[in-house]
């Protein structure tokens, strides 16, 4: 019998990661490889044949695989996305150049507005125009549009954004302007706003919209790139992970770039989401620390905390996404004195190539990773699994630099950049956990991510956390995740109503809709009806306010029980804002449905617990080590992670050798393998930070 597998990959900012699942035996392999930054269809290509050589396979045994990039994400931070062109409702091009009169920074009077990123002279207002309700008032001038397309073309734009008044209600203006672009300009990308952010709220809608558009052509070039060499490699076309931890076709990412702008971070919560299910633990807090930044989410009774709108470069994009806090704190963050005399960490970072200045690329600049092994924390002989030795030499003199900046010496100044990267991180978590009202005390930190099990117990005590859990095959969590996630597709629609037993039809009848919608696109997906799952919210608010709050529908809620959602939308009201006063009328504004097709699940392979006491052949040559709990060095026993059996238990302070990361077990900490081969950190109470 043929054995079949599943593949993911993700590319990151320094490594591609690959998982390969074997679905007989239930037994995981995973590499890493270099990304290539300018051409990242090569990092993915040749971590597949890697990973094809481990498990010695074929590529017609892969019969299922997903893929994650921040291919768009770093088109966007790095400003290398496409010219583009709007067309939107005359009298309402520069609504993207105003925006809101809300100010991140309320009393900066100098405080620059994000760019809008299209040239005003290449914003074109169409005489059409759609009332709130859809109902056509003035009907599409098709001249106006062909005009434009013409001007378009001979300024070599390929890229357009057609957001019009109310096309949430009523996209038939948007859709007839995309078939005349299609005929005068066959060749040009089109992003139409009711598909990319079908709800109200005109300016939001529409960056989003031009968001897409300036990320689409060079994401959806990447893409067929991608499927030309999958196919010279015989192996079949991947899924793309999503930014709300579901996944969607590559031709769908392809037209919705947008929603892949969190791609590879969202694998990782789904794949702590999963196993800390299969631990019974219901509150986490996630922390993925790569190479060039750190990603912290949490996960409370078992559900990803999701936002509608989140902001990346100060544009308010209205997708669905898990909500993250990111900080530029990884292991390539370079780390600097600045002229005051004070420390700085990230968020410039070395990147893939040439990495810090100990990968031996000949990379000047000195970070994380840099910093960690002058500390003696890294092995740079069993830097992932041997297969890469780290240059001392290169690091010591990257810091002599810094040594000439300041009068204190190379310990003291990796200490202190060490301690700025944790707090930089620590405050990411309390961004998800005390600013949103939840104790992180109550919660367990899990750490992925190549450079994570390095700095987490460091930040677990900062935060008063009791328990870390390290995950098995950590440094490469996301790519699990894109095989534990779930196809997942989110409809909106928008109809401001008040919330009574008069509207109920109406209410009934948007929802029917979008269900409709749902299921016959996962039908078409190859979804049988079985494992296909629906989830209803609903945006409310009280009448004449100006923002408003999501509240899930509970399944058995077939006929939609009012009184339950205003219950629920008076509690969450309370919890966010501190008083409700509920003799007020409530508003319904978004309609939300989530179709989801349950993929199958993964069995993880688990072992007995046989021994308490680490077997002899796990010990390495002991090292001297900088301890962060105790603020001094000390030589302690050193562990191959591969070696170790389910049930061992190590009592800090130790160091834990794995192939593709290292775990720092700090003093009065105790460290055990679990069945599911996770390594669980006990902190002891009292310890300083």
């Amino acid at each position: 019998m043929t054995t079949n597998y599943k593949l993911a990959v993700d590319v990151g900012g320094t490594f591609t990661d690959v998982v390969l699942f074997n679905e007989q035996q239930k037994k995981l392999h995973f590499t890493k490889t270099p990304s290539s930054p300018n051409d990242p269809s090569e990092g993915v290509i040749n971590g597949i044949r890697k990973i094809m050589n481990i498990a010695q396979i074929k590529p017609e045994q892969i019969d299922y695989f997903v893929h994650g990039t921040t291919f768009a994400t770093n088109a966007f931070l790095e400003n290398k996305g496409s010219k583009v062109a709007l067309f939107t409702t005359q009298g309402f091009r520069d609504v993207i150049e105003i925006g809101r009169q809300k100010r991140l920074k309320l009393y900066d009077l100098f405080q620059d507005k994000p760019p809008s990123l299209v040239d005003r002279q290449f914003r074109f207002g169409v005489r059409e125009r759609m009332k709130a309700d859809g109902e056509v008032l003035h009907t599409l001038n098709e001249e106006d549009v062909r005009k434009f397309v013409r001007i378009v073309k001979e300024n070599n734009i390929h890229s357009i954004a057609v957001s019009y008044l109310h096309s949430y209600n009523n996209p038939l203006h948007e859709l007839r302007t995309e078939e005349i672009i299609k005929e005068e300009f066959p060749e040009c990308h089109v992003s139409l706003s009711h598909h990319v952010s079908p709800e109200f709220r005109e300016y939001e809608r529409t960056i989003t919209t031009v968001v897409n558009a300036y990320l689409k052509p060079k994401t959806k070039n990447y893409f067929v790139n991608l499927e030309k060499k999958l196919e010279q490699l015989k192996v079949k076309v991947p899924y793309i992970m999503k930014s709300n931890g579901g996944i969607m076709t590559m031709r769908e990412a392809s037209e919705n770039v947008i929603q892949t702008l969190l791609s590879g971070p969202a694998g990782g919560v789904v794949a702590a989401g999963f196993i800390a299910e299969k631990l019974g633990i219901n509150n986490i807090i996630t922390f993925d620390m790569g190479g060039t930044s750190t990603d912290v989410a949490l996960i409370k009774d078992g559900s990803p905390q999701t936002t509608l709108e989140s902001r990346l470069k100060n544009y308010p994009l209205k997708a669905p996404m898990i909500e993250m806090e990111t900080v530029g704190a990884g292991g390539g963050s370079i780390g600097r004195i600045d002229e005051g005399g004070l420390f700085k960490v990230g968020p410039e970072s070395t990147g893939a190539f040439p990495g810090p200045a100990c990968y031996g690329n000949g990379g000047g600049k000195i970070a994380i990773t840099d910093f960690n092994l002058l500390l003696g924390r890294i092995d740079p002989e069993y830097f992932l699994g041997g297969e890469m030795n780290l240059d001392l030499e290169a690091a010591i003199k990257a810091q002599q630099k810094l040594l000439e900046q300041s009068h204190l010496s190379a310990d003291e100044i990796s200490v202190g950049m060490v301690k700025i990267a944790n707090h930089h991180m620590a405050e990411a978590v309390r961004l998800v956990s005390v600013r949103k009202g939840h104790n992180p005390e109550e919660f367990t930190l899990f750490a992925f991510g190549g450079a994570s099990p390095l700095h987490a117990t460091a930040i677990a005590r900062e935060l008063g956390i009791q328990k870390v859990v390290i995950p098995n095959a950590s440094s490469v969590l996301s790519a699990f995740g894109f095989l534990v996630a779930d196809i997942k597709h989110d409809f909106t629609t928008t109809n401001l109503i008040s919330l009574d037993i008069a509207n109920l039809p109406r209410i009934v009848g948007e929802f029917n809709t979008l269900e409709e919608r749902g299921k016959q696109l996962l039908e078409k997906e190859g979804v049988i009806l079985e494992n296909q799952e629906l989830r209803r919210s609903i945006d409310l608010r009280f009448k004449g306010q100006a923002f408003e709050i999501n509240v899930e529908l509970e399944e058995q809620d077939d006929q939609i029980n009012l009184e339950n959602i205003s219950r629920k939308f008076f509690e969450y009201y309370e919890r966010e804002y501190g008083y409700c006063d509920q003799s007020q009328p409530i508003e319904v504004v978004n309609y939300r449905l989530s179709a989801i097709g349950l993929t199958s699940e993964i069995g993880l392979e688990h072992y007995e617990e046989l021994q308490l006491e680490p077997p002899e052949d796990s010990r390495k040559q002991k090292r001297n080590v900088y301890l962060f709990s105790i603020d001094q060095f000390e030589e302690v026993e050193v562990f191959y992670l591969d070696k170790l059996v389910s049930g061992n238990r190590i009592s800090g302070p130790a160091i834990i050798d794995g192939l593709d990361t290292t775990i720092i077990v700090e003093v009065n900490e105790e460290a055990q393998l679990d069945r599911f081969g996770n390594i669980i950190i006990s902190l002891g109470k009292g310890l300083s930070s």
